[in-house]
């Protein structure tokens, strides 16, 4: 399975003749095509992580490609889109990936406002990434695509989802929110922590790639 990451939070991942696209948002700049594409994740209403025309480019090209997505974020497509609303710890197949979703809340922002839903995602039993949240996979997996900032997160709290995460690889995303100097310090100090966990961190570049 192939992982390329690219602005921010979006994700390609082709595995034999599949491609699924997770968290194609406003932050993200055009994807490279949006031909061939089996499944769509969209793990939670933000824009940064949805962007109605890069999902609209996307069903264009692969009609009826499968949506799976929040409540939230079926309701805030068109009706014509093929959404499914995943249960949590239900396996579901999309060509040769199987998905299993977990959680239901984006983390907290601020104490008095309303937590949007969100889904983390397990990829073919591989790759676990938990959108907007710091919700544990329960699953043994290789890889994790980390949150490495945000207005929700401290970093101590980014250090712990790693440490207790059972993957050995781990990269970041959610990081299109910083600039160079602000992405350097934190990769500095969770590629610390990675190592001493005994952890490999990789961190990809918009377009950069990882087998898993």
């Amino acid at each position: 399975m192939k992982v390329t990451k690219y602005e921010h939070a979006c994700l390609d991942i082709r595995e034999a003749d599949g491609r699924l696209i997770v968290d194609p948002g406003g932050w993200t700049s055009q994807l490279p095509d949006y031909a061939g594409v089996t499944a769509v994740v969209i793990t939670h209403v933000h824009a940064d992580h949805l962007d109605e025309s890069k999902v609209l480019k996307i069903v264009e090209q692969n009609p009826n490609v499968p949506i799976f997505c929040t409540q939230q974020v079926a309701d805030k497509l068109s009706e014509n889109f093929a959404t499914t609303i995943p249960d949590v710890d239900t396996e579901y197949k999309a060509g040769p990936f199987t998905l299993e979703f977990f959680g239901g809340l984006h983390a907290q922002i601020l104490e008095d406002w309303p937590q949007d839903q969100n889904f983390g995602v397990l990829v073919s039993n591989s790759l676990y990434y938990p959108g907007d949240s710091l919700t544990p996979c329960t699953k043994p997996h290789r890889v994790t695509a980390t949150p490495s900032v945000a207005p929700w997160l401290k970093t101590s709290e980014a250090a712990a989802f790693i440490k207790q995460d059972t993957a050995r690889i781990v990269f970041p995303t959610h990081n299109n929110i910083v600039n160079e100097n602000g992405e350097g310090l934190l990769n500095r100090i969770l590629g610390g922590v990675a190592e001493q966990a005994g952890k490999e961190y990789r961190t990809l570049k918009p377009g950069e790639s990882l087998e898993v």
